[in-house]
């Protein structure tokens, strides 16, 4: 009954995110295209399916590890940090819960390993709301614990826990669309689809930029910022062709390191 209550859970998310962004995307749409582009079905599987996946994943993160990391923090600053007013708390963990996806995202990026499974992802080569789904499991479970996990650890409570997954959950996706939104100087405050599309870019001057989810100045911060003022990528994806279907995406990672010996 749990998981049945899960999945009908992620079936409505996604019949609401359609309602609102297939229209989105139709008024202001940044290379037009059909609603049901080609991918599509395979996409609405990893929604489906990752969807799941992450909720389980990072609930066992958080079990094992979270609860590791626990003991290290001192009962009184745990007890300090969950009796603090809910907006404190909100406002506190996403910053810590922004650095820590900032970190998960950019070792997803720099770590050979992490990269094989991180690189379904970036193997999209239309974005729209739906591709920001397109995702190794295993790699999402990594980079949202990530975040999640020093939140867990320090002791904030289920308000502020709950309001980091939402947010970044609808920012993931609206960052992804296919929207030529432009929001003058508030494009540096918070993290827009101009921002997100050039971390896709198959353009090497914008390679290994804009690892964060929510607020570019933490890219700032740590210089991996890379934003034109008036340009949008001319193409997305990585240079190697990601094979079709779910399943055959799912053990991409595992079979790619074998394949790149053969082909040596």
């Amino acid at each position: 009954m749990g998981a049945l209550s899960v999945r009908g859970g992620i079936v409505v998310g996604l019949v609401v995110l359609a309602i609102i962004f297939v229209p989105l995307e139709q008024l202001f749409a940044l290379r037009p295209r059909r609603i049901l582009r080609a991918g599509w079905r395979t996409d609405v599987v990893h929604y489906l399916i990752n969807g799941a996946a992450l909720k389980v994943g990072v609930v066992a993160a958080v079990a094992v590890v979270g609860t590791v990391l626990r003991a290290f923090v001192p009962a009184p600053c745990r007890a300090a940090i969950a009796a603090s007013p809910g907006w404190a708390q909100i406002v506190a963990a996403l910053a810590i819960a922004t650095v820590g996806g900032y970190a998960g995202h950019r070792a997803a990026h720099e770590v050979p390993l992490l990269w094989r499974f991180h690189r379904v992802h970036h193997s999209v080569r239309e974005l729209d709301w739906l591709a920001a789904n397109h995702l190794h499991p295993l790699d999402q479970i990594f980079i949202r614990s990530a975040a999640v996990l020093p939140l867990y650890a320090l002791g904030f409570g289920r308000v502020s826990l709950g309001a980091f997954v939402v947010l970044t959950t609808l920012q993931a996706i609206f960052i992804h669309a296919n929207v030529r939104l432009m929001f003058g100087p508030l494009r540096w405050v918070i993290a827009t689809p101009q921002f997100h599309h050039w971390h896709h870019a198959r353009e090497p001057r914008a390679y290994n930029s804009n690892y964060a989810g929510e607020f570019p100045a933490v890219d700032a911060l740590f210089g991996t910022l890379y934003l034109p003022a008036d340009r949008w990528p001319a193409q997305y994806g990585v240079d190697d062709g990601e094979p079709a279907g779910y399943l055959r995406q799912l053990v991409w990672p595992l079979r790619s390191r074998a394949a790149q010996a053969g082909r040596a």
